[in-house]
């Protein structure tokens, strides 16, 4: 059986989910299985979800949460590159000309992002 569950709320969709496919402005950014996306998410986009995220656990309870900055795309007049590039504290050029395409860059685990080598959870 297969359910598809809209959300930003990547709390509920960890209790349920066993992959997860994360999209922005109506792309998908990043797939991957439940555990090895919230271990080691790889597009800014599904960091900054994950960032924001209110914590439970001793070691991060008292952290403060972390907002995605700035506002999402028109998607009407729908931007030329990577719609997330004006709110990407990773960007590059590239960003701003071309949309990147989903790769795999794991067994089960594919993103779409110029640097996605340098988004790291704890960065």
């Amino acid at each position: 059986m297969a359910i598809i569950w809209i959300t930003h709320d990547l709390g509920v969709v960890a209790g349920l989910a066993e992959r997860v496919i994360v999209m922005y402005a109506g792309y998908i950014i990043e797939e991957a299985g439940v555990y090895d996306l919230y271990a080691n998410p790889r597009h800014p986009y599904t960091l900054g979800l994950l960032r924001s995220i209110p914590r439970l656990d001793e070691t991060q309870r008292r952290a403060k949460l972390q907002p995605i900055e700035g506002l999402p795309p028109d998607l009407i007049d729908p931007p030329k590159g990577c719609p997330f590039a004006p709110r990407c504290s990773y960007r590059i050029d590239d960003c701003w000309e071309k949309n990147p395409s989903l790769e795999t860059i794991e067994r089960n685990h594919r993103v779409a992002c110029w640097r996605w080598t340098d988004v790291k959870k704890g960065a």
